[in-house]
């Protein structure tokens, strides 16, 4: 009876250690995959640069998530190396540049990582309350964290003010006007006893639309643009920083001087003038006064590679 009572009372202090070891283990596996200490450089800098848009800026009342992806440049070798069929290799785009990864097809996907982060330039969209940027982004724009902001507000602009949204009913009523005419053009025809060649109409309906959602395209990217200059001025920055920033992109990604047509962003010209007429009428003190100040919070996830921006109710509204 006194040996099994010493057996106990020696396990006593073995499991009060093996249970702290345990919370220990959890806590540290906690702290490394769901909290801001730990995670990549990349997410370190993206958080310092929206802390700092969002003192001075209004974010809109949803999460936000950040997330960084190996780039084109991995996209476009999958493909040649036949990992994937054309136009079907998003996969590869967004593949998570800190995870190691099992080769696939005999092919080292770790390596081909490495090459996009070292051949891919800047890179970034905005989709579905997504703001993605190529992890090879950072290391293009290295300290000049100026410009990568510029960025950021570009791609924030998109989610916030809902471009999609917005481009998709400024299409639905074009594609019926179009619609109107070539009704009035079929009944022009067959009044003048015209054949009527509903092929023909199709093929130019069809064109006509694909120009137009181009040109709602950029009317898009210049908007984004202004909006995003507009955070950086308000946070402090210089007014000349994101024509700064624009030159920079347009150096690194050869960007063409003139806007084509069938493009869905506008050339350097255009893109560069619109944004310096935009900042040589924008009034920072008018819009300062309108500016609630609000707080957020910051969420971190490892697993699904994603940082998660949640503003809070405005502190006017707290007190």
């Amino acid at each position: 009876m006194k040996k099994t009572k010493i057996k106990l009372l020696a396990l006593k202090p073995f499991s009060k250690f093996s249970l702290l070891i345990f919370l220990l283990v959890i806590s540290t596996n906690f702290i490394k995959n769901y909290t801001t200490i730990f995670m990549p450089q990349e997410y370190k800098t993206i958080k310092r640069i929206v802390d700092k848009i969002a003192s001075m800026n209004y974010l809109g009342d949803e999460e936000i998530q950040f997330s960084v992806g190996s780039g084109h440049y991995m996209e476009y070798e999958a493909e040649k190396l036949g990992l994937c069929k054309k136009d079907d290799c998003y996969y590869f785009k967004n593949l998570n540049p800190y995870k190691k990864h099992k080769d696939f097809k005999k092919v080292n996907l770790n390596e081909l990582s490495k090459q996009s982060y070292l051949y891919n330039s800047i890179e970034a969209y905005a989709w579905s309350g997504v703001v993605w940027l190529s992890k090879s982004t950072f290391k293009t724009y290295g300290d000049k964290t100026n410009y990568l902001g510029c960025t950021i507000g570009h791609e924030l602009s998109h989610i916030i003010y809902n471009d999609h949204l917005e481009q998709s009913i400024k299409l639905s009523k074009k594609i019926k006007d179009f619609k109107n005419l070539k009704d009035k053009n079929k009944n022009n025809n067959k009044l003048n006893n015209k054949k009527v060649n509903n092929e023909e109409f199709k093929k130019e309906e069809d064109e006509k639309k694909d120009l137009f959602e181009k040109l709602l395209s950029r009317e898009s990217e210049i908007k984004a643009d202004q909006n995003g200059a507009k955070m950086m001025i308000n946070s402090g920055y210089s007014k000349d920083i994101c024509l700064n920033a624009i030159l920079f992109l347009s150096k690194k990604n050869y960007i063409d001087a003139h806007t084509e047509l069938k493009s869905t962003h506008p050339g350097h010209l255009e893109r560069y003038e619109s944004l310096k007429n935009f900042i040589e009428t924008y009034n920072h003190q008018k819009e300062m006064k309108l500016f609630k100040p609000y707080k957020w919070s910051w969420r971190y996830d490892r697993n699904l590679n994603t940082l998660t921006f949640s503003p809070n109710q405005s502190l006017e509204t707290k007190q």
